[in-house]
């Protein structure tokens, strides 16, 4: 009896429990697409803000005062301390090595081109770094700074010298080769400036005040380099022809790594001294860039590892906010729902207003009355949040793939917590309306 009469209400009255339905399944649309994305897309959003380029700086720990402008070490190339190449593959076999997305080494030669002064920097454009037997990662600037934009070509890490019979080549900040002229394809002279050790009679050895003159290496200009700042006035050559120049063969002043991390919270501002044991293990297992700094501290001899807290902030500032967006709309489109469906449920209250008041003088309770609307509201919230359900994830799907170039996957998980809510919004928009049923008076009601 109970099912008839609620299969007749909600087919008699069916455009307005649609008008339900479509309310509640948006409101759910849009709370599935927001938690898929939150699920499955995160890390893709991590990686999009890697353009920034690298959070983490590593340098020797045992280095001098530097003399540093916009990140480039201007000390003569053999002053102060160093850390070895061979280590950078360890990088990739700390705790949180798979949120290693790239790294970059750097050698720094203050310079001269026709007059002009920069600074060569040697580093990986596009190196092979073998971690394991069979597992090989690919690194360098084009991985490090996605962002950066080159007319021509990248140089080839492999061009280290002439013995081939052509010129190593080189990248040329924007602003520099518009000074120098210089275009893909030109040859360039470039004259480092060096003082050459008295313990070191090879080239590249260094003692302050003991000039000798610079030397000059012939490079060809692969590409122009433009990436909006102190970059576009420097000169980029690969690492192991500048390592030869400089006589530092094997050594590294400094490494940039891009790592993909969590937001800081109050646990990774903490000090990290003064955390219980359980606290530390929490922080070391969550990739704080914080955190990840440690370990590389950890496996790196000699290295000082420290977050970029200008990016790192920036980044959780964009991740905090777009979060803190996406949920308010979700808020808002779930209230949307409930108002919808209080408006309809307040409508069909009114309407049956002589029918409400045949059951109570027939003996029928407030309770089994509004038990009746009840189980409408949650027959319209379960069929809204199955529908909800499946928009919301094709939906996930197609943002995916237009904003990251790939679809996101289906969550079963997500399904429960989408008919929870869904009939919890039924139940909230209904309550209002179902209110004023148990203030309807038989007796006013048949009269009317």
């Amino acid at each position: 009896m109970l099912v008839r009469i609620i299969r007749e209400s909600l087919v008699r009255r069916r455009r307005r429990k649609l008008l339900s339905f479509a309310a509640v399944a948006l409101g759910i649309a849009a709370a599935t697409t927001v938690a898929t994305i939150a699920i499955d897309v995160g890390d893709k959003v991590s990686r999009e803000l890697r353009s920034f380029g690298a959070n983490i700086s590593v340098t020797p720990a045992a280095d001098g005062l530097p003399v540093a402008v916009g990140g480039v070490d201007y000390r003569p190339a053999g002053e102060g301390a160093f850390l070895a190449e061979s280590d950078l593959v360890k990088l990739k076999r700390i705790f949180w090595r798979h949120n290693i997305v790239a790294f970059a080494p750097f050698v720094y030669a203050p310079a001269s081109v026709a007059g002009h002064q920069t600074v060569l920097i040697g580093t990986w454009f596009d190196q092979a770094v073998q971690v394991e037997k069979s597992d090989q990662f690919h690194t360098g600037l084009k991985e490090l700074h996605p962002a950066w934009k080159v007319e021509g070509g990248w140089p080839d890490d492999a061009e280290t010298g002439a013995a081939d019979g052509h010129a190593p080549g080189c990248l040329v900040g924007k602003r520099l080769a518009r000074s120098l002229g210089v275009s893909p394809g030109q040859a360039l002279a470039v004259h480092i400036d060096q003082t050459p050790s008295s313990k070191n009679t090879e080239p590249g050895g260094i003692v302050p005040g003991k000039s000798t003159g610079p030397g000059i290496a012939a490079l060809t200009v692969r590409g122009i380099l433009e990436s909006g700042g102190p970059e576009d006035d420097q000169l980029f050559a690969p690492l192991e022809l500048v390592q030869k120049l400089v006589g530092l063969e094997g050594k590294i002043r400094r490494v940039e790594v891009s790592a993909l991390t969590t937001p800081d919270d109050a646990l990774a501002r903490a000090d990290v001294t003064k955390l219980n044991g359980e606290e530390f293990d929490r922080w070391y297992c969550t990739p704080y860039a914080s955190s990840i700094a440690y370990q590389i501290r950890q496996v790196i001899p000699g290295a000082e590892a420290k977050p970029v807290y200008l990016v790192a902030d920036t980044e959780g500032k964009i991740m905090d906010r777009v979060g803190v967006l996406m949920w308010a709309l979700v808020v808002a489109a779930l209230a949307t729902a409930a108002l919808a469906v209080a408006s309809m449920m307040l409508a069909n209250v009114l309407e049956r207003r002589a029918e409400i008041g045949l059951f109570k003088s027939l003996g029928a309770t407030d309770a089994r009355v509004v038990t009746l609307f009840m189980l409408e509201a949650l027959v319209i919230g379960l069929a809204g949040g199955v529908a909800g359900y499946l928009g919301g994830t094709v939906l996930a799907r197609k943002l995916a793939t237009a904003v990251f170039g790939a679809p996101s996957g289906v969550h079963w998980v997500i399904l429960p917590a989408a008919l929870a809510v869904a009939l919890l919004v039924a139940l909230a928009g209904s309550a209002l309306p179902l209110a004023r049923v148990l203030k309807f008076s038989p007796a006013v009601v048949l009269r009317d």
